[in-house]
């Protein structure tokens, strides 16, 4: 086993403060010679650590010949069971699950059950969609966050070059598969700056004076926290924009007749040469050949205007403001709209509901 330890400059205050304190986290990442514990083994371990007589710490365990992967993990597990927190990438299906079992195979006992576990893969991953990039690994989000990095090698491509490594013992080499595993876990400190995008749309939002347009209207809101770099996404018919600690919705605006359907249908008549429904205590008053029982289809009344399409989350938007009213444009449509007018502009609960409904419907925040 060859043991590589390096001091770093790593800043990391403000975004580990709500987590922990330094001295209690872990950063890792490990190198494997596969993607299967049975199959394949360890042959790299780094580690992050802070120590308040030395600050940031890098180590990284290598294996320099196969049969050295019990011994690296012993020491590594010697120096995690030390810390209250692992933070990685993608660890919880990767990293995590393959310490373990490879553990097993030697009879150790992995620090882990005592131990909390932040995956920023996950984090990532739920928030995808707000992302300008074509998936959520490690080197994408790192290069959208703009933190550099010299290698840019994926971990299968570095397999040959450790096999390389134990027939040759190159300083070149190895220098290769400590760079890539250095870059990744030394990226994860800078990384935490993915949880303030799930903090930001996850948190409370107040509400700035909407905008109507032509034919779109605009939603702004204010966080209490800040993003690092600006997102923009749409969701359905939504367009979404997040810059620092603002987010606008922008919402289509559509003028025309719509059509608000009255659910007891069969209490209301439909009136045939006005093209509206009424109430049955209303309709007796009505020539008999001037109206008709109404059915699913008519019983319905016209209102011309503006108009904006709601989300999924109806339901919670109406309870959010009593007396709320739904359109379509026909029977058979499947969207939901509602008239635009200033009480409704003025609503501060309705903007936030109709946010959360937005960002619920299109899979920012889980329901």
């Amino acid at each position: 086993m060859k043991l590589f330890t390096t001091p770093v400059s790593v800043v990391a205050g403000d975004l580990l403060k709500p987590l922990c304190k330094p001295e209690e986290v872990l950063f890792l990442d490990i190198e494997t010679t596969g993607l299967s514990p049975s199959k394949a083994q360890i042959y790299l371990i780094g580690a992050l650590t802070f120590h308040a007589d030395s600050g940031w710490m890098l180590r990284q365990w290598f294996a320099d010949r196969l049969s050295a992967e019990a011994e690296i993990l012993k020491d590594f597990f010697s120096l995690a069971a030390s810390r209250r927190l692992l933070i990685h990438y993608n660890g919880d299906r990767f990293d995590l699950p393959f310490l373990k079992r490879c553990a097993a195979q030697y009879g150790i006992r992995p620090p882990f059950a005592a131990q909390k576990s932040l995956d920023l893969y996950r984090v990532a991953r739920r928030l995808r969609k707000l992302f300008p990039t074509e998936h959520v690994k490690q080197q994408s989000m790192e290069h959208f966050l703009g933190i550099s990095r010299e290698d840019h090698l994926q971990g299968a491509d570095l397999i040959p070059v450790y096999q390389d490594w134990l027939l040759t013992n190159a300083p070149d080499l190895l220098q290769t598969l400590r760079l890539h595993n250095q870059e990744d876990v030394l990226s994860l400190p800078a990384l935490l700056s993915l949880l303030s995008y799930r903090d930001f749309f996850s948190g409370s939002f107040e509400c700035m004076q909407p905008k109507v347009e032509e034919s779109r209207l605009s939603f702004p809101f204010r966080s209490a926290v800040s993003l690092p770099k600006p997102v923009s996404c749409r969701l359905s018919s939504f367009d979404l924009s997040a810059l620092e600690d603002c987010l606008t919705l922008t919402v289509p605006v559509y003028r025309g007749a719509f059509l608000h359907y009255f659910k007891n249908y069969r209490d209301y008549y439909f009136l045939p040469m006005e093209n509206r429904a009424i109430h049955k205590s209303v309709a007796e008053f009505v020539d008999r050949s001037m109206r008709v029982k109404a059915s699913a289809k008519t019983a319905y009344t016209v209102r011309e205007g503006l108009f904006i399409p709601l989300p999924g989350q109806a339901e919670a938007l109406q309870e959010a403001s009593p007396g709320l009213l739904f359109f379509r444009r026909s029977h058979q449509d499947k969207t939901l709209y509602t008239e635009l007018c200033p009480p409704l502009l003025s609503d501060c609960c309705f903007r936030l509901t109709y946010l959360h409904s937005v960002l619920k419907e299109g899979g920012v925040l889980s329901s």
